[in-house]
């Protein structure tokens, strides 16, 4: 009796780092699916068919999962229309060692198998499994080798003055033929006003007041996936970003340091220096800063008029801290893109604990003698959602069983400054370099070790040159 060959629906995943080439009539990913689609017909015998989807990803980088046509195969294959996975090549399904082994974990999960037309090994086995991390650990290295040289390269040019890409500075076009950043009327004499204008105003709303009298506002951009930014008026965020940028004086800002551009300012060094002495005095004469801060309805607190949320922030004046809600759409566009503003903490948070406690929502009693996180987090299991209009001073509480109830409540607002939200600082530390390598060493002598390999036959196997193997393995 002859033995039934279950099918094996076969998927085809192809992917190309760059955009470039992939207008060709065939392309990279053309070639990598031709190979794939051989290799399916050569094992049609044991019941392999290709689908005819195609999961390809043009454009995208290895280093994540973030890809369309790897999202889609991911769907496909918890739906269970797909029984293996077919690649040219290992790191085309991943560069990532972590987000490699968890799809592995995955294929494992639905039962389906993986194959490399290029690199023949089984994933069923802890042999072909040491394999494949061997093959991924270089995959990872080559991927952060070519990063590190693209930064070297970019910030190599940016110290020499050169425009390496990004967003146009506004009142600047960009020359294609010289790759270097030149005036573009009629917004190279709207900067210059704007310079001109903050030091004869000394108060930048008062410039943006004028700034939107006269028209002056972002133009309209086109993006390369064909995405339209709409003309905008200049919030006072852009605002500062321009007085404060060293482009207009014809120079370059990079980690920090100051370099010469290749291209030509559009005010004055005298100008420009006056404006950030300006802007310093003004700063220090008015005789307190504000920063954001951790409050208690911080996530729950949203402005009724804009929809945005509203930050907790504080101000130092004389000694004393005087504490805040601040509308996010003021910090980011100026007061005049909503009528809140700012509300007074104190009075706030005790207008809504009172409303909570007297429905028996809340026990202020246990609540209060509790640390600032921990009376949030209690809140945040009965609250969903604060809303506050200022026109009518009302406040609306929307709990998490959906029920939700408005009063009025006297809270006293503030007309302050504008407030600059601050980033959390991110964790940026990497990996040391050294322990890594050295890792992958051990892991390669461990692999000739089991296998009874020497470097050049190590090399074979894996597809690498003798030399590079010979030199990771001296970082033992």
């Amino acid at each position: 009796m002859s033995e039934i060959i279950r099918p094996m629906r076969c998927a085809v995943y192809t992917r190309k780092s760059t955009s470039e080439g992939l207008e060709q009539d065939f392309n990279s990913l053309d070639a990598q699916r031709e190979a794939c689609m051989a290799y399916i017909t050569s094992q049609r015998g044991e019941g392999w068919t290709a689908l005819d989807t195609h999961y390809d990803a043009g454009g995208f980088t290895g280093a994540n999962t973030d890809r369309p046509g790897l999202q889609q195969l991911i769907c496909d294959i918890k739906q269970g229309f797909v029984n293996c996975v077919v690649v040219y090549k290992v790191d085309r399904l991943s560069r990532s060692l972590l987000d490699f082994s968890q799809l592995l974990e995955f294929f494992d999960k639905h039962s389906v198998s993986f194959v490399s037309v290029t690199q023949n090994f089984n994933t069923k086995t802890s042999m072909g499994r040491l394999t494949l991390n061997i093959l991924l650990s270089f995959a990872q290295f080559e991927r952060e080798i070519i990063s590190e040289r693209t930064r070297d390269k970019m910030g190599a040019s940016r110290m020499k003055g050169k425009f390496i890409g990004g967003l146009i500075p506004f009142g600047y076009r960009l020359d294609k033929e010289r790759h270097v950043l030149v005036p573009n009327p009629p917004y190279d004499e709207q900067v210059r006003f704007m310079f001109e204008s903050i030091l004869q105003e000394e108060n930048v709303a008062k410039v943006l007041d004028i700034l939107t009298a006269k028209g002056i506002c972002l133009p309209e951009r086109k993006l390369h996936n064909g995405k339209v930014w709409p003309a905008r008026p200049i919030s006072r965020a852009y605002f500062y970003r321009i007085i404060h940028s060293p482009t207009y004086i014809g120079k370059v800002e990079y980690k920090g340091k100051i370099y010469e551009g290749e291209h030509e300012g559009l005010v004055s060094l005298e100008t420009y220096r006056a404006v950030q002495d300006l802007l310093k005095t003004k700063r220090s004469s008015h005789g307190f800063s504000r920063k954001p801060i951790p409050g208690l309805l911080r996530g729950l607190l949203y402005c009724k008029e804009c929809g945005s949320d509203m930050v907790p922030i504080y101000a130092k004046k004389n000694g004393r801290k005087h504490f805040y809600y601040l509308c996010h759409k003021c910090a980011q566009e100026g007061y005049a893109s909503c009528p809140t503003k700012t509300v007074r903490q104190p009075e706030f948070n005790e207008a809504v604990l009172k409303q909570l406690a007297e429905r028996g929502l809340i026990n202020r009693a246990e609540l209060e003698p509790l640390e600032l996180d921990q009376q949030t987090e209690i809140l945040s299991k009965v609250v969903r959602r604060i809303t506050y209009a200022y026109q009518g001073e009302n406040i609306e509480i929307l709990l998490l069983n959906g029920v939700c109830f408005t009063f009025h409540a006297a809270v006293k607002p503030n007309y302050g400054r504008h407030i600059k939200r601050v980033k959390p600082a991110q964790n940026t530390k990497k990996a040391d370099r050294k322990t890594y390598h050295k890792a992958l060493a051990l892991q390669i002598r461990e692999y000739m070790r089991i296998n009874n390999l020497s470097q050049k036959e190590c090399a074979a196997t894996l597809g690498m040159s003798p030399a590079r193997v010979s030199q990771i393995l001296r970082n033992i």
